[in-house]
């Protein structure tokens, strides 16, 4: 009978101890995982720091490091500035030289003039075309008036290959370059009258009438008047000419009798004259003409001079 007494209190001992224990193991796990839980979901430890912080410096580069380029990057290796193969655009010095056209060759020449006198081929133009006047623009384009349809091409001056720009729905128009690069001035002789041509469209606006009776006409502008000059065949005069309203002011009587002249005002502040085969320089204080060099030997004759603006590398080659 004592037996089974001991042995109970024995294992009621060993119950109570046991269910401490169980009870300590069980608090401490639970612990142990409410605190796990908290650092591995908290919005504080390093790792989700850290992580924020790399994503946050990777969406917020600065913007313009690889997207953006330096203002003129393109424009200055832009294999596309020079597409008519012209070299006009190169920045050089205007060369020594003038261009103009025989226009009773078949097929009709464009032909550069030495200032020293001396002309020299410089490429045949299209059959098709008959220009009766040119200009280089400011930018060193070439541009022409096609006097059989009184329409307005821009010129190729190494190859004559040309583009159209469009109809100036007036006459057979005298070229000459402006104060500006979007038009050009001319001078119509069947309204007498002062005009600007639009390059963009080459339709031509009367600014207002010269005052006088042009034939035969060629205008050229001079930088030192800021103002062109112009000569006629009818009266023999060199004239300056008021872009704002169109008026001609005679100058002074010229000393040769003109028929069919060109004029250039090349940059060198020299006026030149041609006429027939005749080359000439143009004292504008006094109206003589003086010869330079010999006949130029053109089959239809020079009627229109241009002076260079740029230099054109093809040209000043020849």
């Amino acid at each position: 009978m004592h037996v089974p007494a001991r042995s109970s209190l024995l294992v009621l001992l060993l119950g109570l101890g046991c269910a401490g224990g169980c009870n300590g193991a069980s608090s401490d796990d639970g612990d142990g995982a409410t605190t796990m839980g908290t650092t591995t979901l908290g919005t504080t430890g390093p790792g989700s720091t850290g992580d924020a912080t790399a994503t946050t410096g990777t969406t917020q580069e600065p913007p313009g490091d690889t997207t953006e380029q330096p203002p003129g990057t393109t424009s200055t290796s832009d294999p596309t500035t020079d597409d008519s193969g012209s070299d006009t655009t190169d920045g050089g010095a205007p060369g020594d030289w003038l261009l103009t056209v025989d226009r009773g060759s078949a097929p009709p020449r464009l032909m550069k003039i030495a200032l020293t006198g001396g002309a020299v081929e410089v490429c045949a133009l299209a059959a098709a075309v008959d220009y009766a006047s040119i200009v280089f623009a400011r930018d060193g384009t070439l541009y022409g008036l096609d006097a059989t349809t009184n329409r307005i091409d821009v010129i190729n001056p190494c190859n004559c290959s040309f583009q159209l720009v469009g109809p100036t729905s007036l006459g057979p128009v005298a070229l000459g370059l402006a104060d500006n690069d979007q038009e050009l001035l001319g001078i119509d002789p069947a309204l007498d009258a002062l005009v600007r041509i639009d390059l963009d469209t080459g339709l031509g606006t009367v600014v207002g009438p010269l005052g006088f009776m042009f034939g035969s006409a060629a205008l050229s502008w001079a930088n030192a008047l800021a103002l062109p000059y112009a000569i006629e065949a009818d009266n023999d005069y060199l004239y300056t000419v008021a872009p704002p309203t169109g008026t001609a002011t005679p100058g002074q009587l010229l000393s040769q009798d003109l028929s069919a002249p060109g004029l250039a005002v090349h940059p060198n502040g020299v006026l030149y004259a041609c006429d027939g085969n005749a080359f000439y320089t143009i004292d504008p204080g006094s109206g003589l003409m003086t010869p330079v060099g010999p006949p130029l030997g053109l089959t239809g004759g020079c009627q229109t001079l241009t002076p260079p603006q740029t230099a054109v590398a093809c040209i000043d080659a020849l």
